[in-house]
């Protein structure tokens, strides 16, 4: 069973219970063509619900516009991980604040934006506390590698992903505070003053197209431009258009589409979140991947990375240095030496259906998985003399693990693997207050952005589980600055 398929059935029981609630609604019947509230969300993922909740715990009317049929941001798919400082849970941890700022802006190699990412620091703890007092079911773990070290938060899952349950709980959450949702209901446009302030937002709806004023701001929460290929091409290149999808296909690039005409300053186009995927299932084999065991290989057989790259930057670089973005992972039954990984992994694959070739030899192994014959075992032969010889950096591409392995104790696997992309990093820039600014770098009034439609605050990479709270956090910024001007 696909992953896409897992997590429908996961949620196929929440999907009816939120309709049964009244939380998700078709468009209402119109008395009118507009519609008036203080501040107008668009889209519903976590950091949309984020906002929409805490601009009407402020007092102020609210709507949240969801072109989808329900909510189906990237939030749906993801672990759940967050990651924060200064929580309630991590009093005695000894990190701080200025650590914590150092980190990720290291992370973001001196290219995000330092004020932002100090306001999201100084918020995630509160947010975290926030979401735990909703009933979201996190628990942090301590003492993990840096940048990680005891800021990272896990939930607490039920068989469906901890994003979905995160989603659940926003979601009630909204309805009892009063938010008003829409779904099928299509923002396209952004509403002006004549002097270039936000004010509403045109939408089609099943009742045709309507404008939705906002009184106080409009903040833009649709996710990035990671489904649209048109975009990807266009700013990341012509490999991009290989890439494949491992998140929301909803996430189609409204905060460029919207955000652009107005002159709004788009920045860190080019940079996403990656990670391993495959196409056909969904499945991940991060782990492995991840892992101080095996090759990396296109279906030619030959070596196309080095093995002991971060997995982002190995995910981005998979659909540059082969033609397809189809390689295989080549590894041995050793690989369960590191805390039964393989195994694990197999167990996992065979419930998706998501094939793993296995044989006894590696001219089998070749035949099975369609890779060619006489490269793969060239290639194991290179890889596996350079290993013993203390030289696996001078192989073409490298291979730089500390403690590297060799390929060959049977039975011997090929597990396929692509790169795909989970989020985009660019969109338009947003200040410490979470508004976005014009090419000048001048706040465009009324018009806010937060998770990953908003850009500058992430670049390259993040400190693990921060997309998402950042995401929430910027949303609860951008909502108390819209409704009471600080």
């Amino acid at each position: 069973m696909q992953r896409r398929n897992l997590f429908k059935l996961g949620l196929g029981s929440f999907g009816l219970a939120m309709s049964a609630s009244g939380i998700v609604q078709a468009q209402e019947p119109s008395t009118g063509k507009t519609n008036s509230f203080d501040f107008v969300v668009i889209g519903a993922g976590a950091a949309g619900m984020a906002a929409a909740i805490e601009a009407r715990s402020l007092g102020a009317s609210v709507v949240v516009l969801e072109k989808a049929p329900r909510p189906d941001g990237n939030t749906f798919y993801a672990s759940g991980r967050l990651c924060g400082v200064g929580s309630r849970y991590q009093k005695e941890t000894g990190d701080t604040l200025e650590k914590f700022v150092n980190d990720a802006w290291h992370e973001t190699q001196g290219v995000g934006d330092k004020k932002v990412i100090e306001a999201f620091a100084k918020e995630s703890g509160s947010s975290i506390d926030w979401l735990i007092d909703m009933g979201v079911p996190l628990t942090l773990k301590k003492g993990l590698p840096a940048p990680n070290l005891s800021r990272a938060f896990f939930m607490t899952t039920d068989g469906t992903t901890g994003g979905s349950i995160l989603m659940r709980r926003l979601l009630k959450k909204a309805k009892d505070e009063g938010v008003k949702l829409l779904v099928n209901t299509k923002a396209f446009g952004l509403i002006t003053d004549p002097e270039g302030n936000v004010i509403g937002v045109k939408a089609k709806t099943p009742d045709g197209v309507k404008s939705f004023m906002a009184t106080k701001g409009v903040i833009l929460t649709t996710g990035g431009f990671s489904a649209n290929e048109e975009m990807r091409v266009m700013y990341m290149g012509p490999w991009a258009a290989r890439l494949n999808l491992r998140g929301s296909l909803r996430n189609t690039g409204e905060n460029i589409l919207m955000t652009r005409p107005l002159g709004a300053k788009l920045v860190n186009m080019t940079e996403f979140y990656a990670g391993p995927i495959v196409p056909e299932t969904h499945a991940n084999p991060a782990r492995v991947s991840n892992s101080a065991y095996g090759m990396i290989v296109g279906k030619d057989g030959k070596r196309c990375v080095d093995e002991s790259l971060g997995q982002a930057i190995r995910s981005k670089l998979l659909p540059q240095v082969t033609p397809d973005n189809r390689t295989f992972i080549i590894c041995d039954i050793k690989t369960n030496d590191e805390d039964n990984i393989l195994t694990k992994l197999l167990d996992r694959f065979h419930r998706l259906n998501s094939p793993v070739y296995e044989a006894n030899t590696i001219p089998e192994l070749a035949k099975k998985a369609g890779i060619s014959e006489k490269n793969l075992v060239a290639s194991v032969k290179e890889f596996n003399d350079a290993i013993a010889q203390g030289k696996g950096s001078q192989l073409n591409p490298p291979h730089n693990r500390k403690k590297p392995h060799p390929v060959s104790t049977a039975p011997f696997y090929a597990i396929p693997m692509s790169g795909g992309i989970a989020a985009t990093f660019g969109g338009p820039k947003i200040n410490e207050h979470g508004q976005v600014v014009d090419l000048d770098d001048v706040p465009i009034k009324g018009l806010y952005a937060a998770g990953n439609a908003a850009g500058g605050l992430w670049y390259a990479e993040d400190i693990p589980g921060c997309q998402i709270t950042s995401g929430i956090a910027m949303g609860r910024i951008a909502a108390r600055h819209a409704i009471n001007g600080k």
